[in-house]
C-alpha cells in the first residue's frame, strides 16, 4: 500500500513537472512572438481597409479607428483563422492550413468593450479589420 502511494505521488509530480514546463514554454513563445510582430501588426492594421458600417461612415471615425490600433485594448496570439469556413476533417481543402495552422495576432480596439477587431496574419503579412 505504501509503495503504491509513493508510485502515485511520483507519477503526479512527474505530470505536474511536464505540465509546468509546457506551460512556461508556450507562454514564453507567445510573448516572444507578440513582441517580435506587434509593431508590424499595428502598422498593417492601421493601413488595412475598414469595412463600411454605421460606425465607420465618417472620416473622423476611420481616423480614430486607425489611431486606436496603436494602443489596442487586447493583444493575443491565435492559431488558425476561425473566419474561414473549413471543417477539421476536410484536410484536402485548400484553406485548411489557413483555418487550423496559420498564426494570427488579434488586436481589439476600444475600452471597456471593444468596438473593432483586427486579425493580422503573420505568415502572409496582411490584416483584416472587422467592426463589432
Amino acid at each position: 500500500m505504501i509503495m503504491r502511494s509513493v508510485v502515485v505521488a511520483l507519477a503526479v509530480l512527474a505530470a505536474a513537472k511536464v505540465w509546468t514546463q509546457d506551460h512556461i514554454y508556450r507562454s514564453a513563445t507567445e510573448e516572444a512572438l507578440l513582441h517580435a510582430y506587434r509593431a508590424k501588426a499595428v502598422d498593417t492594421c492601421q493601413k488595412a481597409p475598414v469595412p463600411d458600417s454605421v460606425a465607420t461612415r465618417t472620416d473622423s471615425s476611420r481616423r480614430a479607428l486607425s489611431q486606436a490600433w496603436s494602443r489596442p485594448s487586447s493583444l493575443r496570439l491565435v492559431i488558425g483563422n476561425s473566419d474561414v469556413a473549413v471543417n477539421v476533417w476536410e484536410v484536402d481543402n485548400a484553406d485548411w492550413a489557413a483555418r487550423f495552422k496559420s498564426t494570427h495576432i488579434v488586436l481589439e480596439a476600444g475600452e471597456p468593450t471593444p468596438f473593432a477587431r483586427c486579425r493580422y496574419d503573420v505568415m502572409h503579412d496582411r490584416a483584416a479589420v472587422s467592426v463589432l
